[in-house]
């Protein structure tokens, strides 16, 4: 009775990681990370203001020439 008991808690546990190594694997392939989501944003919209910077600087430059 122990070496079935043990065989049965052996093989849950077998079974137990390799699906938990399986959907770590799918989830970090599929889906970005929390960092990444919120990251993302924030540099459109530094590279953003950089652009209307520049457009502006440029505007500028172009009404002290004329």
């Amino acid at each position: 009775m122990k070496k079935i008991l043990l065989c049965i808690v052996a093989a849950l546990c077998i079974y137990s990681t390799l699906l938990l190594s399986c959907t770590k694997s799918e989830d970090t392939e599929t889906e970005k990370g929390v960092i990444d989501r919120i990251t993302d944003p924030l540099e459109k919209a530094r590279n953003a203001k950089k652009l209307a910077e520049e457009y502006n600087r440029k505007m500028e430059e172009n009404i002290k020439k004329e």
